[in-house]
């Protein structure tokens, strides 16, 4: 029932009677509640049209058509009213010049826009289609959906000024119409309005230098194969040829393992990368191998998915060029982009400037180049190489703050921990220092007549220099060096007590030192430590003499017999002193006085040279006479070092194993003995305080010791290690001690050589 007809027809359609209260309204008959569009107009008749065929060349025009509005100035005819609710658009084609100030190579652009009124309200919108790559910021909507204003200011522009070949203006830019769709030419010819033909866009300056660049149809372009609507209804022959590679050899992939050296440049390294070939589309992809301790973010690619083109081969020069990046590039050869006919092992493909060498490949891979290229020879190349040497850690130089082993556990660990401290040579010597008296190398008149004395401290190696006051001297005396540690220039180490000896010049702190004497405690302390102390061991010096005495080539034995100066018969330690220096012998100062001490009976520190030549060379030992073998004293001392430790018996060696097996049993013992003692000091000092009460002589010795162990405190040592801990804590000089002598021994305290913490760390 149509909602145009008047309400007495609906009520006569009804049978109602016309009285007041039967007629029916007109809302209450309707049947289409689609929301309708109030259309301005001057209460003119409207002029229905009937729906017409429409194109569906886009999808903004809708099935129904319907004009509304008002009687067009001075045309004198009834404009096209709402008839129905439609979607009808008419769509026109133009183009507006846009002035171009900024640019050198024109003046004026021709600009393409579509403008669309859209029929059932009478709202116009303007666009402009997008181009790529046109340089053009503010591409498509230029003018939105709504009611354009007339220029001239009377009511809003209608279909009636818009037409093929005329030119509108909105909002002060003029808009030339050069054509329109198919929909609108048949619409408005049914109005009786006819549409010109079609007109050419002008073409500017811009236009026609893009011309040359554009693609030709039917290479990367659908323009062949596209209709009128811009829909595609054919496939070019590249389009085809690639779907079919697609279907066929989708999903398999060629892998290759490549290295790029890069060591030439700076901070280069070698990189190791796996190179993906696509069957499906002729793309390569490029992923680095990284490692996890390189030191280099892990990429998720290095090369993207693509075709990679091959360089040029007439370049003339080693830098890479993007061939691809050439507006000129058309793609029409095949050959200039990498295919799986150049992936070979040992082939060295550019990748973008990038050499790389292809040195294996996967399984899949070569059964691919096998079958479609016969390729037979796929040996992988060795391209692993030495790993580099680890880098050397050097501590950094010591600052002089603190001690050096302090300043080197925060360098060691960020853990600063405490330095566990070297506690053998305080075990061994004790509170025992060595003291040498000093003078400057220096020949300055003030230096000579100062005087030091350096004392070392033997049981954590530090040394410290006292310069006695001397009055009227010039100096003040007193600290010279603080006691500490100070490293010896020439071995790179802390000075240690056998770097000073009598004669001996040394470097401290930039300070040159003579070695000149030392004291007789010191001496004694050094000729016990024999085996620590070399220049200080006897038997050292006696072998190394007679060797110079037996070689005729030293002079030794003519020059003895020529050193008595003062006619005594005799030789001090300065004369013997000049006498080894004369003949170039190393025999140092320090070397003399422990040989004179030795041999020297009267105490005058005089040694007679006869005595002493007879007493080095005795013919029992079956030595030859002096200056009776040509060699060389260094192959006479080898040989005889040689000799003697040959001439050592089975019986002898067996004692000296013996003689270990003894010490070592003893220094477990000592360590099970003093682990108890710690433990329960109290209880000890009781039983061994009884034990020395209840001795008839109020001594303490290898009785007492074994049945305090055993039956009073019942220590787990076995009778082999208690037999070995007394042998060496009550040797045959010390067989029995006071009971603080023995307290003494615990506690390391003790005057004599030996001590329980001795017997432990003799091993």
């Amino acid at each position: 029932m149509s909602a145009s007809r008047s309400a007495a027809d609906m009520a006569k359609a009804f049978k109602l009677p016309l009285l007041p209260g039967c007629t029916v309204g007109q809302e209450l008959l309707r049947t289409n509640y689609r929301k309708t569009q109030a259309l301005s107009g001057s209460g003119e008749q409207s002029l229905t049209t009937k729906p017409m065929p429409v194109d569906f060349d886009s999808t903004m025009v809708s099935q129904s058509a319907s004009l509304s509005g008002t009687q067009a100035s001075g045309t004198g005819g009834n404009s096209p009213s709402k008839s129905e609710p439609a979607r009808q658009v008419l769509r026109f084609f133009g183009y507006y010049n846009e002035s171009v100030n900024e640019s050198a190579i024109e003046r004026e652009r021709c600009r393409k826009v579509t403008v669309c009124y859209f029929v059932e309200d009478d709202t116009i919108s303007v666009s402009e289609p997008k181009q790529d790559n046109a340089g053009i910021a503010f591409q498509g909507c230029v003018v939105k959906r709504h009611r354009v204003p007339s220029p001239d200011g009377n009511g809003f522009v209608t279909f009636e000024r818009l037409s093929v070949g005329r030119s509108v203006t909105f909002y002060g830019r003029t808009y030339h119409l050069i054509d329109c769709d198919a929909f609108t030419r048949s619409f408005m010819a049914s109005i009786g309005v006819p549409m010109a033909p079609g007109q050419d866009v002008p073409v500017d300056s811009y236009a026609h230098s893009r011309k040359p660049h554009e693609k030709p149809a039917g290479i990367g372009s659908v323009a062949a194969s596209v209709n009128a609507a811009g829909m595609k209804v054919k496939l070019s022959p590249a389009e085809v040829r690639g779907t079919k590679q697609f279907l066929a050899n989708d999903r398999k992939v060629l892998r290759f393992d490549a290295i790029w050296d890069d060591e030439k440049a700076l901070y280069g390294e070698v990189h190791n990368f796996t190179i993906y070939y696509f069957l499906s589309d002729d793309g390569i992809e490029v992923v680095e191998r990284s490692d996890p301790a390189g030191g280099r973010d892990p990429f998720p690619s290095f090369v993207r998915r693509q075709k990679v083109p091959k360089p040029r081969a007439n370049a003339t020069s080693t830098k890479f060029e993007n061939t691809m990046s050439n507006l000129a590039f058309t793609g029409k050869d095949n050959a200039a982009f990498y295919t799986d006919a150049d992936l070979r092992i040992g082939a060295t493909i550019a990748i973008f400037g990038r050499h790389m060498l292809i040195h294996d490949c996967d399984p899949f891979t070569r059964d691919h180049l096998r079958e479609k290229f016969g390729v037979t020879d796929f040996t992988p190349i060795d391209v692993s190489r030495p790993a580099p040497p680890a880098p050397k850690r050097e501590p950094p130089p010591y600052n002089g703050y603190g001690d050096e082993e302090d300043s080197l556990g925060s360098w060691k660990s960020l853990d600063i921990k405490p330095p566990r401290r070297d506690t053998t040579d305080a075990n061994k010597f004790g509170d025992g220092v060595v003291k040498f008296a000093l003078k400057l190398d220096s020949q300055a008149p003030s230096d000579t007549i100062r005087s030091f004395v350096l004392t070392c401290y033997l049981a954590n190696k530090t040394i410290s220099i006292f310069e006695p006051v001397a009055r009227n001297a010039g100096f003040q005396g007193g600290k010279f060096l603080q006691r500490q540690k100070v490293t010896n220039t020439i071995t790179g180490q802390p000075f240690v007590a056998s770097d000073f000896y009598v004669g001996a010049k040394v470097t401290v702190n930039g300070f040159n030192f003579i070695v000149h004497a030392t004291d007789d405690r010191s001496l004694t302390l050094m000729e016990s430590h024999s085996s620590d102390f070399a220049r200080s061991n006897i038997n050292a010096i006696v072998h190394k003499l007679q060797a110079m005495l037996q070689s005729a080539t030293s002079g030794l034995h003519q020059a003895f017999i020529t050193a008595d100066t003062d006619r005594s018969g005799s030789l001090s330690a300065r004369e013997l002193t000049a006498l080894f220096a004369a003949l170039s012998l190393p025999v140092c100062e320090q070397e003399v006085i422990t040989l004179i001490r030795y041999f020297d009976r009267n105490g005058d520190g005089c040694v007679s040279f006869s005595e002493l030549e007879t007493r080095l060379l005795d013919p029992d030992s079956g030595i030859v006479g002096p200056a009776a073998d040509p060699r060389d004293w260094q192959s006479i001392h080898a040989a005889s070092i040689h000799a003697e430790h040959d001439a050592l018996s089975v019986k002898d060696k067996v004692a000296l194993q013996s003689e270990r097996v003894l010490t070592t049993t003893a220094a477990y013992a000592a360590r099970a003995f003093l682990e108890a003692y710690q433990a329960r000091r109290h209880l000890f000092h009781t039983e061994f305080k009884f034990a020395a009460d209840y001795a008839t002589d109020g001594l303490i010795g290898e009785p007492e010791f074994r049945v305090t162990i055993t039956d009073k405190l019942r220590l787990p040592i076995t009778e082999q290690q208690l037999t070995a801990l007394c042998s060496k804590a009550f040797p045959p000089r010390v067989r029995r001690v006071t009971y603080e002598e023995f307290h003494r021994l615990l506690t390391n305290t003790s005057v004599h050589d030996h001590n329980f913490e001795q017997i432990k760390n003799r091993r």
